[in-house]
């Protein structure tokens, strides 16, 4: 299957999209939030999901910005022929359409059906599945964003087709390893297995069912005959016990009798003792209660004396500190008093010091500025002078010396040029360029001259045999032009001149230098003097306001006020301290006063409760014996009806003894226990009764039968019944024996070919190992499919879950194209692959291996799909490249 074409319409933020895809690797690129996502997420569903599906999968590919139903059309290659799938999601009565070139298009169910046949899966999913089975399809084929990392091989089979895929290479090995026979036998034991057994258990009406069922009925007669026999000995012992327990019962009856005579006297004689009981403990309560109560009082009146002398003690000590706080006080307002005094004498010296250092700043503060003045107006000066001058500097003046070294150059090379003529003798006329020599002159011309001699001879002389002058003299004279023009421009007529002036221009802005410098000091120190500082008015405000203050004459005639602020705080610093220390003794001597007061009131309170107490005691006292009498008449009471409790309890413990009870045992619970024994004696006696009766019609019932006899052909039937269920039994499981022979076989079949996948996986990894040993790992179940996917690595194995992220990505996507290749000879020799941000933590040193890894599934004939934020490492390599941002 080869994808060709899809159009998105009404797609979350697309309203129209259209994608061709080239054969081989098409690059999707797009910033983030273009919509790339949205592309899969349509094509994938528009496949695999019914377009009558409702739910959130629907839902979610609906526009929040365009109108419309979601409409995706897909146009594809399979089985042979393009085919065209459109499909529109707009709930129940959401279409699809199926059709290809020739044919007439199929509509709804057909077209679903079909598509199904031709995606290879069993069939095109509803709502209810969305959840459970949309993920899996096509897991092993297009890797969702975020889904890279994710172990393929950790998931259930369905992710990755293994039943398809152990269908190709169990259709490599068919020809080699599986003969036409072989899968013949292995039907008709399937068939024969499936007749006798299912996957809860036995079938039902097989024959191992009907053996078992013969073996159960057989067992459960055998089990009859058995209870039968047993039963009928059991009545015949049960009977004979029967028989003995009766004649027990009728023995015991006489013991019973006298029991109950002795325990009816024991009770007479407990009803006549409780009576004196309760007196004797009346008697003894009041007189406990009497003797308690005398002693509670003397015990009152010890505490009630103590009370009053600690009373007498502690209202001494309360009127001495009442006084102690007194004095107490008075010392700390007269402290107080004089505290106040050093604070006001204080904040008159403070004030006298902030109005001095206030003078002081607004002198300095109107001195930097008259300063500043001065220093900023000669500065105007000089720039005065400095503009004045022309702006020449020292490179300008090194260029016209260089102008004037150049000329001196000039001079000294035609100098050197130059022609001396002297006349030393002539009789004839001699001019030199017109002019007349005489005898002993001498003449020095630079350049060429006309010499005459008479009137008729006439010579021209060149210096230098005539070659370079004139050029040389036109260099000077040129050079001579613009040191003149420089001269001008320096506005003097002299090199010196020039020098001289730029040494005065170098002074000028030394000085200005100088000043600039000590006027930006200055004004430094005004802003840091400023800094979080008034400006010069309120200073003086503030002068005027601490003038208004009165003066005492003695803090004005003060010379050293830092001296004398310096003594007032030390002075106020002891007198505040006497003062703390004094309020803290008074504050403590007011605390252990307030503490005596509540000591006191809690011993008058106290006082008072014992008083109260004694009196009650003393009312409780007469009250007492004027019911029952004083102590002596009820101590003679008391011992009186302890002498007849005595007497009575003696023939109470003689009787018990004979009865065989304890000295407190309860009678009334052992005449209970009596009566309750009695009785069950008789229902036992009728127990019997009944019982025997029973028992003679079960004996003369089952003795009428030959049970042994019985019990004898049961077993037969039961051994003939176990041995044919033995046999079927090992019939079936010889068959399920051979059969898991055959699936065991099969099993090495397909871990066999599992070989070819692992080293297709190492193909593709290849550009990713460090060393030639390295490769991948993994394992084949029967049940489970292929699992443990692991990396050899530097002599190591390494699982899954330890490789780095993007290893996990580079693995996952060689184990996709190595399944695909396996998969394509089902699918007309190819499949499409998709990566969605499928190589986020990849180095970008490794994407040129990713991109290598991809290209090769190209040339084996696989369809590849990368889509990425950033599709600048897959240019080269993609033999179509759309570009989001401009859709």
């Amino acid at each position: 299957m080869r994808l060709i074409r899809c159009r998105l319409e009404s797609i979350r933020r697309h309203r129209a999209l259209e994608v061709s895809f080239a054969p081989g690797l098409t690059l999707i690129g797009g910033a983030n939030e273009s919509g790339k996502s949205s592309l899969v997420e349509a094509m994938h569903r528009s496949l695999f999901l019914r377009a009558s599906a409702t739910g959130a999968a629907i839902r979610d590919l609906r526009s929040a910005t365009h109108a419309g139903h979601p409409q995706v059309e897909i146009d594809f290659d399979a089985a042979g022929h393009r085919w065209s799938l459109l499909k529109c999601f707009s709930g129940a009565g959401g279409t699809s359409r199926l059709s290809r070139a020739g044919q007439e298009a199929l509509l709804g169910g057909d077209a679903e059906d079909q598509l199904a046949v031709l995606l290879g899966v069993e069939e095109i999913i509803g709502s209810r599945q969305v959840n459970r089975v949309l993920p899996t399809r096509w897991a092993h084929l297009w890797v969702m964003q975020g889904l890279a990392g994710r172990n393929l091989l950790d998931l259930s089979g369905e992710h990755y087709d293994l039943k398809g895929l152990i269908t190709a290479l169990e259709g490599q090995a068919e020809q080699s390893l599986q003969s036409p026979m072989d899968q013949q036998v292995y039907n008709q034991l399937e068939q024969l297995v499936a007749s006798s057994l299912t996957s809860r258990g036995v079938k039902q009406n097989s024959e191992l069912w009907k053996r078992r069922q013969d073996v159960q009925q057989a067992s459960e007669q055998q089990a009859e005959a058995q209870e039968r026999l047993l039963s009928y000995e059991a009545a015949c012992i049960e009977l004979d016990a029967n028989e003995q327990a009766l004649d027990l019962l009728e023995c015991r009856a006489p013991e019973v009798q006298k029991r109950r005579r002795q325990l009816l006297a024991l009770k007479d004689l407990q009803q006549r003792l409780a009576p004196l009981r309760l007196q004797q403990t009346q008697w003894q309560q009041q007189l406990s209660a009497l003797s308690r109560l005398i002693k509670e009082m003397q015990a009152a009146e010890t505490a009630m004396k103590v009370l009053r002398q600690e009373l007498g003690v502690m209202n001494e000590s309360a009127e001495t500190m009442s006084s102690t706080l007194v004095d107490q006080r008075r010392a700390c307002e007269q402290l107080d008093r004089k505290r106040q005094a050093l604070e006001e004498r204080g904040h008159a010296l403070r004030r006298r010091q902030d109005q001095e250092r206030l003078e002081q700043r607004i002198q300095d503060r109107r001195r930097h500025k008259e300063q500043r003045d001065k220093f900023e107006q000669k500065q105007s000066l000089l720039k005065q002078q400095l503009v004045a001058l022309p702006s020449r500097d020292a490179s300008d003046l090194t260029a016209l010396k260089a102008q004037q070294l150049q000329l001196r150059e000039l001079e000294i090379r035609l100098q050197s040029m130059a022609s001396r003529v002297e006349l030393q003798s002539s009789d004839m006329t001699v001019r030199l360029d017109g002019e007349q020599l005489r005898i002993g002159d001498v003449a020095q011309r630079t350049g060429a001259f006309q010499l005459e001699v008479g009137d008729d001879v006439t010579l021209l002389v060149s210096p230098g045999e005539g070659t370079g002058l004139s050029a040389l003299m036109a260099e000077r004279t040129q050079c001579q032009s613009l040191f003149e023009q420089h001269l001008k421009l320096w506005g003097v007529s002299s090199l010196e001149a020039a020098d001289a002036q730029l040494q005065t221009r170098t002074e000028l802005q030394q000085q200005l230098a100088v000043l600039d410098a000590g006027l930006r000091q200055l004004i430094e120190q005004q802003q840091s003097n400023l800094k979080g500082d008034q400006d010069l008015e309120q200073l003086d405000q503030q002068l005027a306001e601490l003038r208004q203050h009165p003066v005492d004459p003695e803090i004005a005639a003060q010379d050293d006020l830092a001296q004398a602020l310096n003594d007032c705080r030390q002075t106020y610093q002891s007198v505040q301290e006497k003062l703390r220390s004094l309020r803290a003794d008074y504050e403590r001597a007011k605390a252990q006063q307030t503490d005596l007061s509540r000591k006191l009131q809690e011993l008058r309170i106290r006082l008072e409760s014992h008083v109260a107490r004694h009196a009650q005691q003393l009312q409780q006292q007469h009250e007492i014996e004027s019911r029952h009498g004083t102590a002596k008449t009820i101590d003679a009471e008391f011992k009186k009806v302890s002498h007849q409790c005595e007497l009575l309890q003696n023939q109470l413990l003689e009787l018990s003894g004979d009865c065989g009870l304890a000295a407190g045992a309860d009678v009334e619970r052992s005449l209970a226990e009596l009566d309750d024994r009695e009785l069950k004696f008789n229902r036992q006696r009728t127990d019997l009764n009944r019982e025997r009766g029973s028992l003679l019609e079960r004996c003369e019932r089952l003795g009428g039968r030959e049970l042994h006899a019985e019990l004898e052909e049961a077993s037969n039937r039961l051994e003939v019944a176990q041995h044919a269920e033995e046999q079927e039994t090992q019939l079936v499981e010889s068959r399920v024996l051979l059969l898991k022979r055959f699936q065991e076989a099969r099993a090495d079949l397909s871990r066999r070919y599992s070989s070819p996948l692992r080293s297709s996986i190492n193909r593709f990894i290849a550009p990713f190992l460090q060393q030639p040993g390295d490769s991948s790992e993994l394992r084949f179940d029967a049940s489970d499919g292929l699992k443990d996917l692991r990396l050899q690595r530097s002599g190591q194995s390494l699982e899954f879950s330890q490789l780095s992220g993007g290893l996990k990505e580079q693995l996952n996507a060689a184990v996709r194209l190595a399944i695909a290749e396996a998969l394509r000879d089902g699918h007309d020799g190819c499949l499409p692959l998709l990566f969605d941000d499928a190589f986020t933590n990849s180095d970008p040193s490794r994407l040129e291996a990713v991109g290598s890894m991809l290209r090769q599934a190209v040339d084996l004939g696989l369809q590849v799909v990368v889509l990425s934020c950033d599709p600048d490492p897959y240019r080269e390599i993609a033999d179509s490249v759309i570009n989001l941002d401009h859709h």
